[in-house]
């Protein structure tokens, strides 16, 4: 699927039904963060990289805050996959969704301030 033509042209909402109903997290949503993470690590091609941050998340972000918990500690544990993300430019959407995931994680709060100022121009007006 990664490898294969974008969501907007197989459809969106691969997600949706599965690993979250709306933004009620189900069973498998600890093993598609970890999936998406993992592809993310190992390099997808560039137009998956909007709807990959946007399903992480809706994922972290879950009415179901121990299922939530868990999925931000395994983005956690790739956090500088979201800084690639955000410096690398590729989507500026992609970026913000990245910035707003950073943004719940408390041990990166130095950090991300940092990055705020010197990546400002790879992110929407609202968050710079």
């Amino acid at each position: 699927m990664l490898n294969g033509p974008s969501q907007t042209q197989e459809g969106e909402g691969w997600v949706d039904g599965h690993a979250y109903v709306q933004s009620n997290l189900m069973e498998p949503a600890v093993a598609t963060t970890s999936m998406i993470m993992a592809a993310l690590a190992d390099g997808v091609p560039a137009r998956h990289h909007r709807e990959l941050m946007m399903v992480l998340a809706a994922l972290v972000t879950g009415e179901q805050d121990d299922v939530a918990d868990e999925c931000l500690r395994i983005v956690q544990g790739g956090s500088w996959l979201l800084y690639e993300e955000i410096s690398s430019g590729r989507n500026i959407d992609a970026g913000a969704y990245a910035y707003e995931i950073l943004e719940l994680i408390n041990e990166e709060r130095e950090r991300l301030a940092f990055f705020r100022v010197t990546a400002k121009d790879l992110l929407p007006t609202d968050l710079q």
